[in-house]
This record gives structure tokens, sequence and C-alpha cells, in this order.
């Protein structure tokens, strides 16, 4: 079944039940890991539920003023990093992937929310048309790498990290776009072609205020 999204087409995949941690003004891109400080008893419940059911973490997009949960979202599965004398954690969530959630028909709201979801099916490919904006775009994500990751050992981790399109796109979305409503359309593009061209005309039109 075909399903068509903001005028985008994309190809649930299957379906897959996800815990949903709404965070305001955070999105999780593909390929893209995410630190977060977890403080709130219910959260870390859901830290560890997840870890020991192995069900993945769906971070979901909460504009800011408001409480609605965001139906796309990238997920992943949590690593925990530090736990600390009172508890509270700290974890990465490395982002493999997005889904499309039914907020209609929730699984479960206490202690955390539970919802189904179908995993979107991204397009990946490249289109020639695209090729010269992409590079553009990856010599200005080089950029900002080496002005402001100023430990040199860490610049060459995070290059080696961009092993492809999608990896150079997503960091590209998650720290060259300041405005998080703006990184959500992205989330919501699910072509890897369309996502350039819409990038290529923020870096153009000069609203790339972290570049």
């Amino acid at each position: 079944m075909y399903t068509s999204f903001k005028g985008v087409l994309f190809v649930p995949r299957q379906k897959s039940v996800f815990f949903l941690f709404p965070l305001i003004n955070v999105n999780l891109f593909p390929s893209t890991t995410k630190p977060l400080q977890i403080f709130e008893e219910r959260y870390i419940q859901m830290i560890q539920d997840a870890m020991a059911n192995k069900t993945a973490i769906a971070l979901c997009f909460v504009p800011e003023g408001s409480h609605e949960i965001q139906p796309i979202a990238g997920y992943g599965h949590p690593q925990i990093i530090e736990t600390r004398p009172d508890g509270t954690l700290l974890i990465f969530i490395n982002c493999i992937g997005k889904a499309h959630l039914d907020l209609q028909n929730l699984k479960s709201i206490d202690p955390y929310i539970v919802a189904e979801g179908q995993i979107i099916d991204e397009d990946l490919a490249v289109e020639d048309k695209c090729q010269e904006m992409y590079v553009k775009l990856s010599h200005v994500l080089v950029r900002w790498i080496k002005q402001h990751v100023p430990n040199m050992a860490q610049q060459e981790i995070f290059m080696r990290s961009l092993i492809g399109p999608r990896e150079v796109v997503s960091a590209f979305s998650a720290y060259l776009v300041s405005d998080y409503d703006l990184q959500y359309e992205l989330i919501q593009i699910h072509s890897l072609t369309n996502q350039i061209q819409f990038l290529y005309r923020l870096l153009e039109s000069g609203e790339l205020t972290n570049k």
C-alpha cells in the first residue's frame, strides 16, 4: 500500500511497536546519534524496558509552544553511557530509521506512551541532477566541522562517519539547519534527492544560520 504524506510518496515497509519519547524542538535524523540526559522516572523506566525488551524508541518532535506530538519520527535503540548515583542516565540513541506513528490508536500512555508505527522505506538514490548540489553541501558540512569541532581527533571521527549521501544529508540537517520546524519538514521528506534539493535551496537563500 502506498501512502502520501505532505505530497511525498513513500512505501511503508512493516509495522513495529515503539516507545515514544516526545521532546520539544528535537528531531532525530537517520545515521545520527543524539545524546540525552534522562531525569524523569517514567523515562528512566522506559529506557530500561526498551533495553530489556529490545524495543526501539521513537524520538518525537513537539513544536515549541505546543503539546502536539508529530507523527514522523526517527527511532533507534538506547545505549546507556552513564548511570549516576541518583539514578539519572546519560544515553545515546543512534537513529536507524524513520517511522510513521499511529497516534490515533495508542497502545499505552502510562507510565509512558507506546504506539505502533510503520517503518518508512526511504528512497536513498541521488539523481544526477543533484550531484553538484550534493558536492556543495558536502563541502559546506566539512567546513562547518573544521570550524566548530576544535579537537582534531574528533574532527577525523566525525568526517569518517560521513560514509555516503545519507550520512552527509542527515548530519547537515541536524547541525546546520537551526530552525527546528524546518528540520521537521526535512524529516517528512523520504527521498534523498528531494532532501538535497531542499537543503540546497536553504543554503542559496541564506537561511542557514549555522553555516
